[in-house]
C-alpha cells in the first residue's frame, strides 16, 4: 500500500503528540509524586481515593469537635473548681458565725467575706468563652446564667445540653448548666440562701438557727452537685481521649491506604520517561530523515 506524504505527516504528528502527552504525564507524576493525575487514569482507584478522602475529612472534623468539647469542658471544670473552693470556705464561715461568740468586728469581717464568696460564685457561673458565649447558660449562650434585679438571684439560662458529634453515630454533651447545679427545688439556690443568712448575721432574729441550718444544707447540696458535675466532666474527658486516639489510628490507616493507592513508583516512572524520550527522539529523527528524501536522491 502506498503511503502518501500527507498520511506520513499525519502519522508522524500523531506519534509526536502521543509521546509528548505521555512524557508530560510522567513528568507531572514525578513532580507531584501522585500516580493518578486524573480520574480516567484509574477509575476504580480514583473512586477509592474519593471515599478515603471523605473518610479522612470526617475524621478531621471529629477530631476538631473533640478538641472544642474538651476546651469547653476544661474551662467549665476550672470555674467549677473555683466554685467548689468558695462553697467550702462559705461552709467554714457559716459554722464559725453560728457559735454566737463573735465580736461585732468578727461578724462584719465574716459578712464581707461571705459577700465576696457569693460574688465569686456568681462570676464563675457567668463566665464566658473567648467568643463571648456564656458557659453555664445551657443553649441560651447569649445571656448570663445568673442575674439579680434586686429581688434575689435567678437562673436565667436553661438546662439544655449542647450536643456535638464526636464520631460516626456518637454524640457528646459539651456543657454543664447552672440550672442543674444551682437550683435546689422551689426555685431556691445557695446564693439567695446565703443572702438570707447574711441578713440574720446583721440583725439576728428567732429564725437565726433555722437560717444557719438551711444555709448549711444548701451549701452541702450545691457542693454535691458541683462535685458530681466535675466527676462527669472527668469521665467525658476520658471518653474523648479514647475516641481521639481511635480517630488518630484510623487516620494513619486511611493515610497509608491512600498513599499505597496513589503513590508513584518512581522506578517504573523513570523507565516510562526514558521510553517516551527515546520514542520522541526516534520519531523526530525519522521524520526529518524521511521528509528530506527525494526521487532525485535515487537518480
Amino acid at each position: 500500500m502506498r503511503v502518501s506524504d500527507t498520511q506520513f505527516s499525519q502519522m508522524m504528528l500523531q506519534s509526536l503528540q502521543t509521546n509528548n502527552a505521555g512524557l508530560g504525564k510522567v513528568l507531572q507524576q514525578m513532580a507531584t509524586g501522585d500516580r493518578l493525575t486524573k480520574l480516567s487514569d484509574d477509575p476504580m482507584a480514583s473512586i477509592q481515593l474519593l471515599n478515603l478522602d471523605r473518610e479522612g475529612s470526617a475524621i478531621n472534623q471529629y477530631q476538631r469537635n473533640i478538641a472544642n468539647v474538651k476546651t469547653t469542658l476544661s474551662s467549665q471544670e476550672v470555674y467549677l473548681d473555683s466554685v467548689n473552693e468558695s462553697l467550702k470556705s462559705m461552709r467554714e464561715l457559716v459554722l464559725w458565725g453560728s457559735n454566737g461568740t463573735l465580736t461585732d468586728e468578727d461578724r462584719d469581717g465574716m459578712i464581707t467575706e461571705l459577700e465576696s464568696l457569693r460574688d465569686s460564685i456568681e462570676s464563675s457561673f457567668n463566665a464566658q468563652d473567648e467568643e463571648g458565649h456564656y458557659l453555664f447558660s445551657g443553649t441560651k449562650t447569649d445571656i448570663p446564667a445568673l442575674s439579680n434585679s434586686g429581688a434575689g438571684y435567678v437562673v436565667d439560662g436553661n438546662s439544655d445540653k449542647r450536643v456535638v458529634t464526636v464520631a460516626k453515630g456518637v454524640t457528646m454533651e459539651s456543657n454543664m448548666t447552672a440550672k442543674d447545679i444551682l437550683e435546689l427545688g422551689g426555685g431556691n439556690n445557695v446564693l439567695n440562701q446565703i443572702d438570707a443568712l447574711i441578713v440574720e448575721f446583721k440583725n439576728p432574729s428567732p429564725n437565726f438557727q433555722a437560717e444557719v441550718d438551711a444555709s448549711l444544707n444548701a451549701i452541702d447540696d450545691t457542693l454535691g452537685n458541683v462535685l458530681g458535675a466535675m466527676t462527669e466532666i472527668g469521665g467525658r474527658h476520658n471518653n474523648l481521649d479514647l475516641m481521639d486516639g481511635a480517630h488518630g489510628e484510623n487516620k494513619l490507616f486511611v493515610d497509608k491506604v491512600t498513599s499505597d493507592i496513589s503513590a508513584l513508583d518512581y522506578g517504573e516512572a523513570s523507565v516510562r520517561l526514558s521510553n517516551y524520550m527515546a520514542a520522541l527522539q526516534a520519531t523526530q529523527a525519522s521524520y526529518v530523515k524521511i521528509n528530506d528524501l527525494s526521487l532525485f536522491d535515487r537518480i
